[in-house]
């Protein structure tokens, strides 16, 4: 084709056309210039395509995510609230001055510690969009400062399990080694489910839980570990509105 132009302006100047040369040329120009243009439009509609369809694929893996996650902490709220409910069960009893069941007591203390669920949600889709710098292939832009503000809403909520689990393990389980007979209270099922091994049998010893627990120090115990669980809970909440508020503005992006 560059050939049939170049024999065509060779054609001009030998015949002394110099003006149509010009005129030719300039149009020859115009037609690269245009030719150029559109294969740049043609390229940039082809990667905006590509981006949209990456977009959607993004999307519907949030989507996925997103409503696993609030199942999980569903779960998770349930156990923590069961543990706290106990908590408050246990500190009527010590106020109470009716004769203290042991069993009760028993049942109560594997609720409050075992009953805890660790936060552990899913984030896949959250950490692959940060680290390939993916996440302004998101065009809403209140969707994007959601995706965003993920790790600062988790990591509230990990500084309070932090502090639970410290007063937990390192304070209050220490303190009911003179205060009941932790044996039995029982091992978790979901590990004993998964592990071929034999249960622990009870203890043979007899404790007067009357005398063991009903003191102030316990009370003050027991109500401090009830109050970091009442922080956590209120960031379970908070978790959830951001992922029912996320899952909105995801669902509406979705084509």
């Amino acid at each position: 084709m560059m050939k049939f132009y170049r024999k065509i302006r060779q054609k001009l100047l030998s015949e002394g056309k110099t003006g149509k040369y010009f005129r030719y040329a300039i149009g020859e120009i115009l037609l690269v210039m245009i030719g150029i243009l559109l294969a740049l439009q043609v390229n940039n509609w082809n990667d905006s395509r590509l981006e949209a369809k990456r977009e959607q694929t993004i999307l519907k893996n949030l989507l996925t995510e997103f409503n696993d996650n609030l199942t999980e902490l569903q779960r998770i709220y349930d156990g923590s609230e069961e543990s706290y409910r106990s908590s408050v069960r246990l500190l009527e009893i010590i106020k109470d001055d009716s004769p203290i069941n042991s069993e009760e007591i028993e049942l109560l203390l594997n609720s409050i510690i075992n009953g805890f669920f660790s936060l552990d949600l899913y984030s896949a889709s959250i950490d692959e969009i940060i680290n390939t710098g993916s996440l302004n292939i998101i065009k809403d832009v209140k969707l994007r400062e959601h995706i965003s503000n993920w790790s600062f809403i988790v990591a509230d909520t990990e500084d309070d399990i932090e502090i639970y689990y410290d007063y937990m393990f390192n304070f209050l389980i220490p303190s009911l080694s003179n205060k009941t007979t932790l044996r039995n209270t029982a091992v978790p099922g979901f590990l004993m489910k998964r592990l071929d091994i034999p249960q622990v049998s009870r203890s043979k010893f007899k404790l007067d839980y009357n005398k063991t627990l009903r003191t102030l120090e316990f009370e003050n115990e027991v109500y401090n570990n009830a109050l970091n669980i009442v922080y956590i809970l209120d960031n379970y909440k908070k978790i959830e509105a951001y992922l029912n508020d996320t899952l909105k503005l995801i669902e509406s992006n979705i084509k």
